[in-house]
């Protein structure tokens, strides 16, 4: 069932209105992107992370309710924070603040952690299948008739037809994360991964293109992380599968960019320039 879009709240009102958040207070805002706010938030010495979402989250295909049913098996497997309120009609969640650093592009970099990085997405492409399918080309074409342009409708053609090519190296889906953007990489006690919000079953290889393409990512380094990920030398087959969806992938970061939604918002993602795979 499609959510209602929610209105624009005051986030202290949001907060307080919360059980037991009466006294609690915002002490800083973490992120302001197109379909969301987050703040830090203190309730005497506990700290916290609320989410407030904005008007644009359904016309961007999000959906809360799957989001929340992945997001606790991923927390249950110690992949993720551990959601504490999580209402999607009213557009608000709640979790612990997690103290650590996001990652940056250097991060990605750094020796041995694409292998790290490898081995949550082992973990995480292991887990149950839950939630709903995620389709990126169905997100392409979302995008491309948002934007109205002739350009961006030759983009989702693209991405189309790089679709059909990947459909004859895909098998059986399984849970992904589907923004394995840097940022969403979070360094603490443990490596983990937040903001699951484009989270479903879909291919794995779309993981990985994310964090290579997005990131512009050289072919040493892809091969790095595949071959990980693998557990094995990856053969031809599997690198070219990695290709498509990477250049898959930089068909829909064009289309993202150019969305009204995100236009007029701070660019958190930071995108480096296009490269191969």
């Amino acid at each position: 069932m499609k959510q209602p879009a929610p209105a624009l709240q005051n986030p202290q009102q949001a907060l307080q209105a919360m059980a037991g958040f009466s006294r609690a207070k915002i002490v800083s805002q973490l992120s302001d992107g197109p379909t969301n706010a987050s703040y830090r938030v203190e309730r005497g010495s506990e700290q916290y992370v609320m989410r407030l979402d904005k008007p644009d989250v359904t016309g961007l295909g999000l959906d809360r309710t799957n989001e929340r049913r992945v997001n606790e098996v991923a927390a249950a497997a110690g992949l993720a924070p551990q959601p504490l309120h999580f209402d999607p009609e009213a557009g608000i969640s709640l979790r612990r603040f997690i103290s650590g650093q996001s990652w940056n592009r250097s991060d990605l970099l750094a020796p041995g952690n694409l292998q790290r990085l490898a081995g949550v997405l082992q973990k995480l492409h292991g887990l149950p299948p839950v939630g709903t399918v995620f389709e990126p080309a169905v997100a392409a074409r979302r995008y491309a008739t948002q934007i109205g342009t002739a350009a961006a409708a030759a983009i989702a053609g693209k991405a189309e037809e790089i679709a059909s090519k990947i459909r004859s190296y895909t098998a059986a889906g399984c849970l992904c994360h589907n923004d394995l953007v840097c940022q969403n990489v979070l360094e603490g006690e443990r490596l983990i991964l937040i903001d699951w919000e484009y989270a479903g079953i879909g291919d794995p290889y779309f993981d990985l293109a994310v964090v290579v393409r997005h990131h512009n990512l050289d072919r040493t380094s892809a091969n790095i992380l595949l071959d990980a990920w693998l557990g094995q030398a990856a053969r031809a087959r599997e690198t070219t599968h990695l290709s498509l969806q990477c250049e898959f992938y930089g068909c829909l970061l064009q289309l993202w960019e150019q969305l009204p939604a995100t236009g007029n918002t701070k660019n958190l993602r930071n995108p480096q320039p296009p490269g191969g795979c």
